[in-house]
């Protein structure tokens, strides 16, 4: 009933045994990559949120038309310069 299968079934069996056996570490290979690249964007967002934090309020200056910051407004050159 069961006897010793020939070298050529023994053989495309173990091509096909490799080939899903690759397939796999490839899939895993792209899923890997994938974690990484939507880790890298998590980061990155979360650095824009981190640089919009630093972003100051400014006010024109009536005199000069130069922007200055709101909370510790700098004089600047001019001679009638409010700041």
């Amino acid at each position: 009933m069961f006897s010793i299968p020939s070298f050529s079934k023994l053989f495309v069996l173990v091509i096909i045994i490799a080939a899903v056996w690759y397939g796999f570490r490839f899939l895993g290979e792209i899923d890997k990559a994938r974690r990484q690249a939507a880790k890298r964007m998590s980061q990155t967002h979360r650095e824009r949120r981190a640089d919009v934090a630093k972003v100051e309020d400014t006010v024109k200056c009536a005199i000069c038309g130069a922007y200055v910051p709101s909370r510790q407004p700098t004089r600047c050159a001019r001679a009638r310069c409010p700041y």
